[in-house]
């Protein structure tokens, strides 16, 4: 049988990423391609990486929203 590519396991954010993303989300829920461009480069992370990073936070923050 041919092998499959595996898929890459999920990185989480690293406590020095995370303080870094939350401080940039505290000005802005939607970054501009650049800046996500910029975060990546500067953490590490892929740009898709910091989009989804941001979808993620918003979606939490939506979801806590609601239950209260």
């Amino acid at each position: 049988y041919p092998q499959a590519p595996l898929k890459a396991k999920r990185k989480r954010a690293s406590p020095a990423q995370l303080s870094v993303l939350n401080h940039i989300f505290s000005q802005t829920y939607f970054p501009s391609t650049e800046l996500r461009i910029e975060l990546g480069k500067q953490l590490g992370m892929s740009p898709r990486a910091v989009q989804i990073w941001f979808q993620n936070k918003r979606q939490s923050l939506r979801t806590r929203e609601r239950q209260q």
